[in-house]
């Protein structure tokens, strides 16, 4: 599971490319709803004091915005001041390999002069953008230092990696604050320690480590500007110390760590991340708060995570408002991690801003004013899949997607908020994962921009698909092309197990492939009377995962000689920001048997993650 775990922060990583991929032309059209904002539209009084919470900051990862121009950077900045928002946290500015730097985000000869083999130079005017746009707007700039995905391998344990890695950070702030400061003197405002902590159960050693690292760092920004607060965001989790021991770690590292006043520790509360639950936020933050007052003038943020991890959607709102109410009993300002990725109209986030806005504004949540869906639900000819069509009114703007229960399990996340603005969504579904006979019960309501949840619409479904057994059920195989390291088969049973993921790609159960999967099962004897192979998978798009393109079988006696008895080529996955689960069901010929069943599996592109391959026989 550690594994597991460090694979899921490293595809973090990852994914800030990804959303660079997904950033539109700098001449792409914007929907026509979205408000033409610009400097002069900003309210002078926008950060008019509220009675509830709302957003003063947010995040954001470099690798999306490096090639905005300065008309787009105002653009973006100009949607999140509109709400409130005039704080900005470049999550980092660099990134180093040891003592080597692989890529930077500003000008300068820093990272030339320490440049890794496959340095990369090609955003280095983001920077100068940002705060360019920033001074002329009235926004205020933490800047990141030095990221290194090497910390989640040293963490605290290696002092001399930690003391290399702070003298390229205070280096490469030098050459910011020289080349930046005096041009931009308001928006360049903070810093931001980059190294993400967590609660974590540590010797006194490594409670040490971390505070000469943090040390190292206060004390280097301070020689450079003594008025520049700096600002961190460790994180939380359940797995960790309790809420009680978190805020004893949490103390004994600030006794050594020679905060300031005016510093800031801002932490991120993991709900979105699922490292806990909303149930819990409350005892955390009570405790850290305790910690944080300690020292004197050290100020108390929160990070308040506006996605959900298990599969890169923006939270719902209602979600993230309870997200805020908790934490604002122990802190005095709010930023989340991250408004310029989920919830800003130029990421393509039209609907989410608009709910926020309408919350910032009003402090309140509205109530679902959707209808239910109109629905056709029909059985195909053979029995082996249902057909489900229908539509939804969208009256006011607010509906975001639908979503189809079977049997009382989520079978997909229909995503409308692409088209927003749009009166009418018509929608289509096949489900084929209908090897049995019986009665299938679906239920499809519509999900608003708050989280609220419309009136249901549901439907009774008799299929007649052969009745059977997975004959493949705990039997062995071989993998021709393993999955991904990240992603692996730890077991070498993970096929075969019976044990089905959830709708999130951190679920052990899934095996992750970058290229074509070929599993041949051994069923130990020939088996007659095969009638269907079917693969769980997950689809939607979501952090790069695709459904499946096309399942093709071959059967064998030897296990050497095989023989294509059937394939199935499938609509492409439409790429919805929201992960589902989903059963690609192929029906063999009449009277099909073999020891061996291959199975090939294509991708559609990018990810595949797989947990289950059934081979299934009529009963006699």
């Amino acid at each position: 599971m550690k594994k597991r775990l460090l694979s899921l922060i490293l595809l973090a990583f990852v994914l800030c490319g990804a959303f660079a991929a997904c950033t539109p032309s700098e001449d792409a059209s914007q929907a026509e709803s979205v408000p033409d904002i610009s400097a002069e539209d900003v309210s002078e009084d926008i950060k008019t004091e509220k009675d509830y919470p709302v957003l003063c900051g947010s995040f954001m990862q470099p690798g999306t915005f490096k090639n905005h121009s300065l008309s787009r950077m105002k653009e973006h900045l100009g949607y999140m001041l509109d709400v409130g928002i005039d704080i900005l946290i470049l999550q980092w500015s660099f990134v180093t390999e040891g003592d080597k730097v692989s890529s930077v985000f500003y000008e300068s000869s820093f990272g030339a002069d320490k440049k890794a083999a496959s340095y990369d130079e090609s955003g280095k005017m983001l920077l100068d953008t940002i705060l360019a746009a920033a001074e002329e707007m009235g926004v205020k700039v933490f800047i990141g230092l030095n990221e290194n995905p090497e910390w989640w391998n040293k963490y605290v344990t290696d002092k001399n990696w930690l003391t290399q890695q702070s003298e390229l950070g205070i280096e490469g702030a030098k050459q910011m604050y020289d080349t930046y400061k005096s041009k931009y003197p308001n928006a360049f405002h903070g810093w931001y320690f980059v190294f993400e902590f967590s609660n974590m159960n540590a010797t006194d050693a490594q409670l040490d480590n971390a505070s000469y690292l943090l040390r190292t760092y206060r004390n280097g920004l301070y020689d450079i500007d003594p008025e520049m607060p700096i600002m961190l965001s460790p994180f939380v989790t359940a797995s960790g110390p309790s809420p009680e021991k978190t805020g004893e770690m949490w103390e004994k590292i600030f006794a050594k760590a020679e905060f300031r006043p005016g510093d800031i520790f801002c932490c991120q509360d993991s709900v979105g991340a699922g490292h806990i639950t909303i149930d819990l936020l409350d005892d955390f933050y009570r405790e850290i708060k305790e910690a944080v007052d300690t020292v004197e003038g050290f100020r108390f943020w929160a990070n308040n995570e506006d996605f959900t991890q298990a599969d890169w959607t923006t939270a719902p709102l209602n979600r993230f408002v309870e997200q805020m109410n908790i934490s604002s009993k122990y802190v005095e300002a709010h930023v989340t991690f991250a408004y310029s990725h989920y919830q800003n109209p130029d990421m393509g986030k039209v609907g989410q801003h608009q709910a926020y806005k309408t919350y910032y504004e009003t402090g309140k949540i509205p109530a679902s004013t959707m209808t239910k869906p109109e629905i056709t639900i029909d059985s195909s000819a053979d029995g082996s899949s249902v057909h489900i069509s229908g539509k939804i009114a969208n009256d006011d703007g607010t509906v975001a997607g639908i979503r189809i229960f079977k049997n009382g399990s989520l079978l997909r996340y229909l995503d409308f908020s692409s088209d927003y603005g749009k009166k009418v969504f018509n929608f289509e579904y096949d489900d084929g994962n209908l090897s049995g006979s019986g009665v299938a019960e679906y239920v499809l309501y519509g999900v608003d921009f708050y989280g609220n949840e419309g009136p249901e619409e549901k439907a009774e479904v008799e299929f007649t698909g052969k009745e059977g057994v997975n004959v493949a059920l705990k039997k062995p195989y071989t993998l021709a092309n393993p999955p991904a390291d990240n992603y692996p088969d730890e077991q070498g049973i993970g096929l075969t197990d019976g044990v089905l993921g959830n709708p999130t790609y951190g679920d052990a159960a899934w095996l992750g492939f970058l290229a074509k999967a070929e599993v041949v099962i051994d069923l130990g004897s020939t088996t007659e009377q095969l009638y269907a192979v079917e693969v769980n998978s997950l689809g939607g798009g979501g952090a790069g995962i695709y459904a499946t393109a096309s399942v093709v079988v071959y059967v064998s006696e030897d296990g050497v000689n095989f023989t294509q008895v059937a394939s199935k080529t499938y609509a492409p996955d439409d790429g919805v920001d929201g992960l589902y689960t989903f059963t690609r069901a192929v029906f063999l010929p009449e009277n099909t048997k073999a020891r061996y069943v291959k199975v090939e599996i294509v991708p559609l592109k990018s990810w595949m993650f797989i947990d289950e391959v059934s081979v299934y026989a009529t009963q006699e």
